[in-house]
Parts: C-alpha cells; structure tokens; sequence
C-alpha cells in the first residue's frame, strides 16, 4: 500500500499572492481611517485642517497627549469610534506586513519560486541524482539550452549550491518517491536521467519513472556491468556505464529519439545558410562528417553549434584566417561538399521542420542514411581528389620534466596544438601513449601547478621520463598550416629539444641508443658490496632497479630501487642490514652468482661514461647494454659456488 499522495506544488490556485494583496486592502484602509479621522474633526470637533491631521493620528495612535479634547457627547462619541478603529487597523496592518516578510523570505529559502517554476515546465528532462555524474550530464544538457529539473536526495546541496544559481530548477528528495517524481513534472517531461551512482537507486528510479509514464524515454546510469541487464529489464530505454562511455554519451543516449543524420551538399559559402536552418527550429548541430570516397570511414569533427553567435564566431575567424578558409575549401573540393550532421532537437516536429526546409533550398540530399547509401551518393555526385586536411607532424625530442612550461609554450604561440605524448619504456615493443589535446596555455599551467602540488604525481612522471630514454618522447603536434609547424619545428630545434620529425620507430631507437640517458649496466660482485651503488650515486646517477638472473630457470627477478640521492643510498644500505632482507639478499645473490644488472639514468650521456669508465676500473663491470642471450652467456659461464637455504 503506498500512502496518500500530498502534492507539494500548488494544483489549483496559486495561493502565494494572496497576502500580498491583502496588506494592499491594509494599507487603503488605513488611508480610508485617516481620512475620515480628518473629515470628522473638521466638522465635529471644529478644528482647522493641520489640527484635524494631528488630532486624527495622534488618536489611531493612541498617544493622547490631552492638548485637544472632545467636549461634546457626538465628539466623545467620534472620538472612540476613531481609537477603536485605529487600534484594530494597524494591528491587522501590522500582523499583515510581518505575515508578508516571513513568506518573502521562506520563499528565498524553501524554494517556493523554484516549484512554481517547475510546475509550469514542459519538455524538460528529470535528473535524478546531482553528482559527479549527474553535474556533467547537467552542464552537458545546460550548453545546448536544454531545461531540466534536477532532483538530488541532499538537501544541503539543492538549498546552498543549486537554488543559488536563479536558472537551475531542482527539488530536494528521493527520487523513488513517486510524489517527488510527479513534483519534477515527469508527466509533461521529454526524458529521464537517472545519474546516481548506487544501482539499487536506478533500479527502482528507473521502475517508478516506467510506472508513471509508460512512454517517457528513459537513461540511467550503470555503475556495475554485471547490473546493466537488470536495468534494462527494469524498464530503461539506455543503459550507460559513465566509467567507458563518459557523460556525454549520456546526453546522446537521452536525445536519440529526437536526433538525425542529415546528408547534405553544398560549398563553405552555403554553410551560414544551411546553420541557420538548423538553429532557428532551436536544433544543436552535433559534428560534421566527411566522405571521402578512397576512405572506408567518414573523416569526423566534432562542433556542438546550438547558438548563432557561434557560428558567426566561427565565419568570422573564417574571413580573418584565410588560411584556414582555404584549408576548409580544400576539403569541401575533395568531398564535392558531400557531408553529413548528426542533428538533436526539441521534438521531432523541429527535426522535420529543418528537413523539409533544406530540401527545399536543394542542400538536402538524404536523412538518417547508412553507410552504404552515402557512399552510393558519393559515387553519383563525389569526385577523386587529393584531400587537404588539418596539417601535423610527429616530433620527437629530449628535454627534462623541467622543460615541460617551455616546450609547450613554444608550440601554442604559434597557434597549435599539443595533441598527444609517447613515452619509449625498454623492453616494450610499442611506445606508451597518452592523449592530451592541450591548446590553451591555462590549461597547461594548471596542469604545472596540479604537479607541483601533488609530489607523488610529479615523482611517478619524472621516473617515466627518465625510463623513456632518460626524457626521448615524441608529440603529434597540429597547427593551422604548415607555416607554423615550420616556425615550431625551428624553435625547438634552436632550444636543443629536438630529435627529429616524423621519425619511424626504428629511427627512434636509434636515437635513444644515440642520445639516451639511460643505460643498463651488467655487474659481479657480492651482496654485502654496495660500492657499485656508492659510484653511480656520487658520480650523478640514478639508480631505477636491479635485476637478478636465475639460470636454469632463465628467469629474471626485478626489485624496483629508484635510488637518486646519498639519503636514498644511506636508506638502502640501512635496510641492507635487517636480518630478514640481509638473509633473502645474499640467497639471491649466490642464486644468481653474484651477477646483476642496474637500469641507471643520468642528466647527459657525458656522466652515463663516466658512470661506465668507474665501473669499469673497480673490476665490477661485466657489459653495458648487452641484450638478453648476452646476459645469460655471462650468468651461465659464471662459477657455481656452493650454498645453503634454510
């Protein structure tokens, strides 16, 4: 049995005007007092005109100073009636003011403002759960102008964060409080979002939200795979799982019963034309697609245009750059101005709307087609052509963590932009690789100072650039012409950062062995000896690891170090000595007779040498970066002593 439903916004009449607009029959009826106080002691008590004023407050005052007096029994007699209706008047006036204060004030603060608002929303989404999540969604949702109505079980969130932004509509509650659900308006709504990030919730969100109104469109959130079906049983009509997909394929998934593919033909001189198209039936222009005939997949950018001033940003930089007008022109050549839009809107009435008046301006050339149907269309109208598209390079360079601030500086005053980083790991076939998309300088300090104050951050980046070949890593860097990779390419190269462009991956390796900091060094001697160690610290190495090597076996047993200090030496050689770990050393050592190898990094390949000679005069040395069968040809060879494991 569910209990009565109480509805928390109004119904019927809006009843929250009311005292307002008896504080203004207050205030005419305290006007309407002094004014028969004035008539009746001008003729009663036969007083002038400024004395009938002060005579008639004075007593709806009830001051009485006794300077005038009634005299007369039809004075005494206006005199009471006067007193009587002054008291009763202002203290109703009185009451009513307060009553009026009170409200205005438990409006600011109970949200009353926001339920009338709520209540007279249509077309919006119901987000259910304001979150980490459910913030993106929202802000995702707020750049395309579309209304929703949040509704978040903190309360202290709703009243101090969201009610303080006048745009934002939400409701503190439950979301599997069918009356919560009504409140938010889930009747007259487009769609729920279900953003929480306990399964449980979504589920039976998911359940009340199917039971109310059987047809809405229905998103929810997954934040365990294995809960995915279940939801989807429940009654949602997508199922996102934020950790692969991200926030914006929530908002995709919530708009796919009010989006289309358009397929369109036209120049860049008809790009305004057919935007406005678009906009003006309050439609977002998603990306744009490009076919191009020797290419089995589109070619995609991303836009996002909801707003007219975005597009004339976007012409306007068109007419300033010409480069880049004729770089777009280029590609428009090589597709024949063949291309497609995802489009969202509204409803679906605006979709076939911006349809038909596209067609009739003769751009249409077909909707929501699938692959095979655009390249036939391409076929018919494309042409081969060489296809121009955003120019970049591959760099590869050499700089400490340091040089980060300068590097990235030197690329973005010339209008580029850093698109990703791979880092060279030894013993890994393919380099490690990490988007980046920087383009803007704030977003590069802020990155900076996020390293500065997180030291462990900083730590675990310096230990991979110096792994990567003691700091050889290369960018994907991409710019608006190649003017200005050329004017990169050239600062760079004056700094000494760079290596090479578009260099292959055996050109790289080259250059790592060529320019390189790190080095693996083969060494023999005993466990107790740690002066291998004391000459690579002192001379300005660092130390990564240290491998054993168990013959036989032909396994190889690998102890993270990352010594780079006489503190982290003094450290080690003081864990040297503890039973347990002197013990588990010195069977290792015998093990691998004796025979180990350091990974040592340093800031020049002068110090690596030098590293090298020392190593070399104390007889410790066996070779320097000698691959796997040369390794295990020295262990094997080596003379087996005699041991004991307890």
């Amino acid at each position: 049995m569910r209990p009565p439903y109480i509805p928390l916004l109004p119904i019927g009449r809006d009843l929250s005007n009311l005292p307002y607009k008896l504080a203004i029959y207050a205030i005419i009826g305290v006007i309407l007092l002094i004014t028969y106080g004035i008539v009746g002691s001008t003729y009663i008590m036969r007083l002038d005109l400024l004395n009938s004023l002060y005579f008639t407050v004075q007593t709806i005052a009830t001051v009485g100073f006794g300077d005038i007096r009634p005299i007369t029994p039809i004075q005494k007699i206006f005199t009471i009636t006067l007193v009587m209706g002054g008291v009763a008047l202002l203290a109703y006036a009185f009451t009513l003011t307060i009553t009026v204060v009170t409200m205005a004030v438990e409006e600011i603060t109970s949200g009353a403002r926001q339920r009338r608002m709520i209540a007279s929303s249509k077309d919006h989404f119901v987000l259910c759960g304001y979150g980490r999540v459910g913030s993106a969604v929202h802000k995702e949702l707020k750049k395309r102008n579309i209304q929703a109505i949040i509704i978040e079980r903190d309360e202290n969130v709703v009243k101090k964060e969201l009610w303080e932004e006048p745009d934002v509509l939400a409701i503190p509650g439950d979301a599997t409080d069918e009356s919560i659900m009504i409140d938010a308006g889930i009747k007259k709504a487009r769609g729920v979002i279900i953003t929480t990030g306990d399964d449980v919730d979504n589920l039976f969100i998911t359940l009340t939200a199917r039971e109310i109104h059987p047809d809405i469109w229905i998103v929810t959130r997954a934040s365990k795979s294995e809960n995915v079906r279940r939801l989807y049983r429940s009654g949602a009509d997508k199922v996102i799982s934020p950790e692969a997909s991200g926030a914006e394929d929530i908002y995709f998934a919530s708009m796919e019963p009010t989006i289309m593919k358009i397929t369109d033909m036209h120049g860049v001189g008809d790009i305004r034309k057919e935007s406005e198209i678009i906009l003006k039936h309050g439609c977002t222009l998603e990306n744009i697609e490009y076919h191009l005939p020797e290419f089995k997949e589109p070619l995609a950018r991303k836009i996002g245009v909801s707003d007219i001033s975005q597009l004339n940003r976007f012409l306007s930089s068109l007419e300033r750059e010409k480069s880049r007008k004729k770089s777009l022109e280029s590609i428009y050549e090589s597709v024949s101005g063949i291309h497609s839009h995802w489009i969202s809107g509204p409803n679906k009435e605006s979709l076939k709307k911006v349809a038909e008046e596209l067609e009739k301006e003769g751009l249409l050339l077909g909707v929501n087609l699938n692959e095979d149907e655009i390249k036939e269309l391409v076929r018919k109208h494309g042409r081969m052509v060489e296809v121009v598209l955003k120019p970049e390079m591959r760099i590869t360079e050499m700089h400490d963590i340091t040089d980060i601030k300068e590097e990235a500086e030197i690329i973005l005053k010339h209008v580029c932009s850093l698109e990703d980083i791979e880092y060279y790991l030894p013993g890994f076939h393919e380099p490690l690789k990490r988007k980046v998309g920087l383009s803007d300088v704030r977003e590069m300090e802020r990155f900076l100072k996020r390293l500065e104050e997180d030291s462990k951050r900083m730590e675990s980046l310096e230990r991979l650039y110096t792994l990567s070949g003691g700091g050889v890593h290369s960018h994907t860097i991409s710019g608006p012409d190649t003017q200005s990779l050329a004017k990169v390419e050239s600062d760079l190269k004056s700094r000494g950062y760079l290596l090479g462009v578009n260099l292959t991956r055996e050109e790289i390796v080259k250059k790592i062995a060529e320019f390189g900091r790190v080095t693996e060094l083969l060494l023999r001697h005993k466990a107790s000896d740690i002066d291998d160690k004391r000459i690579i610290i002192n001379m300005g190495g660092r130390i990564l690891d240290s491998k054993h090597y168990l013959p036989g076996l032909r396994e190889v047993v690998t102890r993270k170090l990352y010594l780079k200090n006489k503190d982290d030496l003094k450290n080690c050689e003081e864990e040297y000595k503890k039973p347990d770990a002197k013990r588990s050393l010195e069977t290792l050592s015998q093990i691998s007779r004796q025979v180990h190898s350091h990974t040592v990094s340093a800031r020049d390949v002068e110090t690596i040498k030098k590293i090298v000679n020392a190593l070399k005069k104390s007889g410790m040395l066996l070779g320097v970066d000698l691959n796997e069968e040369e390794i295990w040809n020295i262990v094997e060879s080596e003379k087996i002593e005699q041991f004991c494991i307890q």
